[in-house]
């Protein structure tokens, strides 16, 4: 046990930063705060979070049998030194991750979210992408969602929106037919981050209601979206470009504020800009913004940078296993959504700190790195003697 502790302190010491977005007396904290080892004497909040968060990191589909198995392994011993080891029997995970109180994964996830801000990879005014993701499985299978009807009857869907900068900053898990909507699910998103007036939103044509954008508006909240082309609107200004403005990909024609109307004719409270554009194909596109200062060349720019978000999406199903759930009670996925964004969290801080980009190789690369440093400290450990080594090896 003591030298598992010690391997551990050792073994992350080129990597400090790193965890230090989440410390250890973070860990113990929260797991005061929340009390969630208040019925549990084994499986405690930190054993499940690093069992949990260990499996995804090393596993390309995580379950409950491969946490099982992780449990027993050189790297989760030295992880989970404090708290002994031996056997844990994976129908036991599962019981844990029904009941255990989600709360202190959520704070886990907050602490990670701030401490990677604070760390330098915020800009002062940073360019949010809101979109929504879900996860569809057999009504059998999941115990919450959206019940689907007809040719989809028995299956459930599970709804997540983010709102992503260079990290999963904001997350809401929605599973009532009240947010198949975007209107409704975007909206509450949006609304309910804290650092909503400190950013450019940006989300697609998905929110439809002008209401919506007229509560956005009224929320403080600074947003770039599209529009239906010939969505109705009244003008209330010139065009704002004496001529056509071209980009990269786009010819910029038109730039108007305008308001628009919604159901029922109904004309919309807050007046937007309504910028008209057409593509290297020929497609006209409309940009709506509420936002004054900026050029309607760097409206288009920024919305087109919303795409990032969905490369985002398709890294947490492909590569930390998002689409599929090890709990499937309401409370379980919580603590999997959780522990899956700050995996992306440190993802995020590793890429950072070693000037990578993308997120193809990363996770195969910050793993190795942990494991060889593992690996290092053992023999520092064993002062190179080939029988210690084994020996270590053996008792982990």
């Amino acid at each position: 046990m003591q030298r598992c502790g010690f391997i551990y302190r050792l073994c992350f010491v080129k990597v400090e930063k790193l965890l230090a977005l989440l410390p250890e007396d973070i860990l113990e904290t929260l797991a005061l705060e929340t009390k969630v080892d208040r019925y549990s004497k084994k499986l405690q909040g930190e054993v499940i979070f690093k069992l949990l968060l260990h499996s995804l990191l090393t596993h390309k589909g995580s379950s409950l049998r491969t946490m099982e198995s992780a449990y027993e392994s050189l790297v989760f011993q030295a992880l989970n030194a404090t708290y002994g080891r031996g056997r844990i029997h994976y129908s036991s995970i599962s019981e844990r991750l029904k009941n255990i109180n989600a709360l202190y994964f959520e704070k886990l996830y907050q602490h990670a979210v701030t401490a990677y801000k604070d760390g330098g990879g915020e800009k002062p005014l940073s360019l949010v992408r809101f979109d929504s993701t879900i996860v569809t499985l057999s009504s059998k299978l999941l115990e919450v969602g959206f019940q689907l009807n007809g040719s989809c009857e028995g299956i459930r869907q599970v709804k997540f929106s983010i709102g992503y900068a260079e990290i999963p900053e904001t997350v809401k898990l929605f599973h009532t037919n009240q947010y198949t909507s975007e209107n409704a699910a975007l909206k509450e998103a949006i609304l309910d981050y804290e650092d909503r007036r400190l950013c450019l939103s940006v989300f697609d044509r998905g929110v439809t209601s002008r209401g919506v954008h007229d509560q956005l508006t009224e929320g403080g909240v600074r947003f770039i979206s599209r529009i239906g082309v010939g969505a109705k609107h009244k003008m209330e200004s010139d065009n704002l470009l004496d001529s056509p403005v071209a980009t990269k990909t786009l010819e910029i024609s038109e730039d108007h504020w305008v308001r628009l109307y919604g159901a029922k004719h109904k004309l919309a409270g807050h007046g937007v800009r309504l910028i008209k554009a057409v593509n290297k194909k020929g497609e006209a596109l409309w940009f709506i913004t509420n936002v004054k200062e900026l050029l309607a060349g760097e409206v288009t720019e920024l919305y087109k940078r919303r795409w990032e978000i969905e490369v985002f999406f398709k890294f947490l199903k492909q590569h930390l296993n998002f689409s599929h759930f090890i709990n499937r009670s309401e409370n379980g996925i919580k603590v999997t959504l959780y522990t899956t964004l700050i995996a992306a969290v440190l993802l995020a801080a590793y890429k950072r700190m070693n000037g990578l980009k993308g997120f193809k190789l990363v996770k195969q690369k910050m793993v190795q790195d942990l494991e060889r440093e593992l690996i290092k400290s053992m023999l520092v450990w064993s002062k190179n003697n080939p029988d210690l080594f084994h020996q270590l090896i053996n008792s982990s």
